[in-house]
C-alpha cells in the first residue's frame, strides 16, 4: 500500500486540512499482487500538493510508477506552479512530456519497461490562494463549491470500451486535463480512483451520489488521522464489498468556522 505523506508541518495556516485511505482490492489479494494505488500528501508553508494515481493492471510494475510520478509531480508543480497557473496554450503538452521525461528516468532506474509503469492521474496543487487540479483517465474529481454545493469536478475518461482508459503513459496532451481556480470557490475537493467511483458516481446523471458531501466534511468534525482511519475501515467494510479492484480515497477540505453560540 503505497500511502506517503511528507513535512507535515504548515497546513493549518493554510486552513485546509486533508484525510486518505486506500485498500489492497481483493483480486490483488487472490494473485498476491502488491496495491497499485498511490497517494501523496505534500504539505509546506503556502504550498499543498494532494495527488492519487491509480496503477494500470496490466502494468507489471505500475506500484512503482504510482508511487514515483507522485513524488515527481509534488517538486515539479511546487517550482513550475505560476507557468501552470496560466491558460498557456499547450500547457498540456508540456506537462505530459515532463510527466514522460520522469517516468522513462524512472523506468531506465527500475531497469523496466516504461509502459509498465503505467497509471492513472489525479492531483490538487494549493499556492495560497489558487488551485490546480489535473486528470488523467477514469475516476471521478468532485468538489464542494463556496456554497458547498456538490458537483463533479472532472469525469472519469474511458477508451472505446467501460474497462479501458488513459494512463500517465500517454502520448496524447488532449487527456492531460487541466482546472484552475481560486480557494474562494472551493470548500471541498474529493479525489477517487474506479473502484470508489463505482460507488459514489452515478453514471446514468452524471452526478455524485449525496454521500459524497458528507464524507467530505467528515473533516469538520474530526481529525486528519481520525478521518483517514475512518475511510480506511469504510474502504474495508464497504467499498470492497462492490468492487474487487484497489480502492483509493482522498479528500481535502477548507475549515469551516462553526457559530459556537
Amino acid at each position: 500500500m503505497q500511502n506517503l505523506k511528507v513535512n507535515s508541518n504548515g497546513i493549518n495556516k493554510m486552513n485546509l486540512a486533508t484525510a486518505y485511505a486506500t485498500q489492497q482490492g481483493v483480486s490483488h489479494k487472490i494473485s498476491d499482487t502488491p496495491c497499485q494505488d498511490s497517494i501523496l500528501v505534500k504539505q509546506e508553508d503556502g504550498y499543498l500538493f494532494l495527488g492519487l494515481a491509480d496503477g494500470a493492471g496490466s502494468a507489471k510494475h505500475s506500484d512503482i510508477g504510482s508511487s514515483l510520478i507522485l513524488k515527481f509531480l509534488a517538486m515539479h508543480m511546487q517550482i513550475s506552479f505560476d507557468y501552470y497557473l496560466k491558460d498557456i496554450e499547450m500547457s498540456n503538452r508540456k506537462l505530459l512530456d515532463k510527466i514522460h521525461l520522469a517516468l522513462v528516468a524512472i523506468a531506465k532506474m527500475k531497469n523496466v519497461e516504461i509502459k509498465d509503469l503505467s497509471s492513472t492521474l489525479q492531483f490538487i496543487v494549493v499556492y495560497y490562494d489558487e488551485f490546480i487540479i489535473v486528470h488523467i483517465g477514469d475516476g471521478v474529481i468532485g468538489m464542494l463549491d463556496e456554497n458547498d454545493t456538490l458537483s463533479v469536478l472532472s469525469e472519469p475518461e474511458n477508451g472505446e470500451f467501460s474497462h479501458m482508459t488513459y494512463f500517465t503513459t500517454t502520448l496524447d496532451a488532449k487527456r492531460v486535463r487541466i482546472y484552475r481556480g481560486s480557494m474562494k470557490e472551493l470548500n471541498g475537493l474529493i479525489l477517487m480512483s474506479d473502484g470508489i467511483e463505482e460507488s459514489l458516481y452515478n453514471y446514468e446523471t452524471a452526478s455524485l451520489v449525496p454521500i459524497t458531501k458528507d464524507i467530505i466534511q467528515w473533516l469538520d468534525y474530526g481529525s486528519e488521522e481520525e478521518v483517514s482511519s475512518a475511510l480506511d475501515e469504510n474502504l474495508k467494510n464497504v467499498f470492497a464489498i462492490k468492487s474487487s479492484d484497489d480502492l483509493s480515497i482522498a479528500i481535502l477540505r477548507k475549515n469551516q468556522i462553526k457559530d459556537k453560540s
